[in-house]
């Protein structure tokens, strides 16, 4: 896999949206990769860095849904992990203004929150 701060920077592309073509092709390639997450989390970060904080919202939420689904690692670790993506999920729906969007995403922060909590 190649290093997305080189192979993707938004500075060096003509626009964001050929970045996200780029980046969206890496992400495709590596959909059954462990490095599937890291993918999502380089999209994530380049719609941020366009002021397009609804895509990086998404792409965050879907990067907290990836480290949930994966099978091999401790339920507390995972839902530690993903709560991490969730809040820069929301962090992007506030500043998006996406209401509807924001809510579902608070609805999973509690649920992993709870998961977090120590018996």
């Amino acid at each position: 896999m190649r290093d997305f701060s080189d192979a993707f920077r938004v500075d060096k592309m003509r626009s964001g949206n050929a970045a996200f073509y780029l980046l969206k092709e890496e992400f495709e390639n590596f959909l059954l990769s462990p490095k599937r997450v890291d993918v999502c989390l380089g999209i994530a970060k380049y719609f941020y860095q366009l002021d397009q904080f609804g895509e990086a919202g998404s792409w965050y939420e879907t990067a907290g849904k990836l480290i949930l689904a994966e099978p091999s690692t401790p339920a507390a670790i995972k839902a530690s992990s993903a709560l991490v993506e969730f809040e820069k999920a929301l962090d992007c729906y506030t500043k998006n203004s996406d209401e509807d969007a924001a809510d579902k995403c608070s609805v999973f922060i509690r649920e992993l929150e709870t998961a977090c909590a120590p018996a």
